[in-house]
C-alpha cells in the first residue's frame, strides 16, 4: 500500500475487509485512511480523477468545519475532534476531512485522530460499520463522544463550585480558555450536519435518523459549553464582588478610623508649635487634662457615628 494511505478497507461483501498492500486504485465501497501531508497523495488523488478544487480543500492546510456538495456522488465534510496524542492540549482540536466520491471515501488527517482509530481497532476486531454509510456516521458519534467524554470532567469541576467547593482561579481560567476554543468550532459543526442532513444524498437516504441524533449531540453539547462558560462567567463575577466589597468594607474601616481620630490629630497639632502662649505650659496636670479630654472626645465621636449608623 502506498506510504500515504494510513489503513484501507473493503466494505463491498457487507463486511469489512482490510485491503492487501498492493492496492491503489480508488474503488467504490472502500474506504482510505491517508495522511494528509504525505507526499504523494496529492498526485494519487488526481490520477483517479478527483477534480482540482475537490482536492485542494481536501488537502487544505487550514480550514474550519463545513459541509460541501460537489455533486450527487461527491461531497466533503470537514468535522473538527479533541487532540488526545501525548503532549498537545485538548484544546487544540485536530480536523478530519472526510470526501466521498463516486461510491468511495477518503478521509485524511495530519496528526492521529483517537476517533478514527477506535474506529479501526474494531474492525480489525471483527466489529465496526459495515457500510461507508455507516462508517461515516460512525467517525461523527466518535468525534461526539470523545468532545462529551472531555466535558464530563469540566461538569464535575463546575458542580464542585456549585457546593461552594473553591476552584483555584487558574483552573478554572484554563477550563475557560478551552470551552472557548470548543465553543468556536463545534457550533460550526453543528451546521455542517444540518447540511449533510438536509443536502438529501441519496446513498444516506436511509441514514437521516442516525445523523439527526448526531446533530442533536452537537446542539446538546454546543448548549452545555454556552452553560459552562455562563457558569464559570458568574462565579468570576461573584469572585470579583466578594473581592470588592471585602476592599470597601476595608477602606470604609480605615475611613472610619480616620475620622475618628482627626480631631486628636488636630489637637495635638496645635499645641504641637513653638508659640508662646499655649495654655497649662506651667501646670503639671495639664497633659492628663488633655489626654483625657481627647478620650472624651473620641467616645463622643464614637457615639455620634454609632447613632448616624455609620460604625
Amino acid at each position: 500500500m502506498k506510504g500515504f494511505v494510513i489503513s484501507s478497507w473493503d466494505f463491498s461483501s457487507g463486511a469489512a475487509r482490510q485491503n492487501p498492500p498492493e492496492v491503489q486504485k480508488l474503488l467504490a465501497e472502500n474506504w482510505y485512511h491517508c495522511q494528509r501531508d504525505a507526499a504523494g497523495l496529492k498526485d494519487w488523488l488526481l490520477a483517479n480523477q478527483i477534480p482540482d478544487a475537490v482536492v485542494d480543500s481536501l488537502l487544505a492546510d487550514d480550514t474550519r468545519p463545513r459541509f460541501e456538495k460537489y455533486s450527487d456522488d461527491c461531497f466533503l465534510v470537514i468535522l473538527r475532534g479533541i487532540n488526545l496524542n501525548q503532549g498537545a492540549e485538548p484544546d487544540d482540536m485536530l480536523n478530519l476531512r472526510i470526501l466521498w466520491f463516486k461510491g468511495a471515501l477518503i478521509s485524511t488527517r495530519k496528526v492521529p485522530s483517537r476517533a478514527v482509530t477506535n474506529i479501526i481497532n474494531r474492525l480489525e476486531q471483527g466489529g465496526g460499520p459495515k457500510s461507508l454509510p455507516d462508517l461515516l456516521q460512525a467517525m461523527a458519534n466518535s468525534i461526539n463522544g470523545i468532545i462529551s467524554g472531555f466535558l464530563s470532567p469540566v461538569e464535575d469541576t463546575l458542580n464542585e463550585m456549585d457546593h461552594n467547593v473553591k476552584a483555584a482561579p487558574k483552573e478554572l481560567n484554563a477550563i475557560y480558555s478551552r470551552l472557548l476554543r470548543l465553543r468556536r468550532y463545534l457550533k460550526p459543526q453543528r451546521y455542517v450536519l444540518e447540511d449533510l442532513i438536509h443536502a438529501d444524498i441519496g446513498v444516506l437516504a436511509g441514514y437521516q435518523n442516525h445523523f439527526k441524533n448526531c446533530l442533536d449531540t452537537i446542539v446538546r453539547m454546543n448548549e452545555s459549553i454556552e452553560f459552562y462558560i455562563d457558569q464559570v462567567n458568574l462565579y468570576f463575577a461573584n469572585l470579583n464582588q466578594q473581592q470588592a466589597e471585602r476592599m470597601n468594607k476595608n477602606t470604609y474601616l480605615f475611613s472610619v478610623i480616620a475620622g475618628i481620630f482627626l480631631p486628636a490629630g488636630f489637637f495635638t497639632g496645635l499645641l504641637g508649635v513653638n508659640i508662646g502662649g499655649i495654655p497649662g505650659v506651667e501646670n503639671p496636670l495639664a497633659f492628663s487634662l488633655f489626654c483625657v479630654g481627647l478620650i472624651v472626645t473620641v467616645a463622643i465621636e464614637v457615639i455620634v457615628l454609632k447613632k448616624l449608623r455609620f460604625i
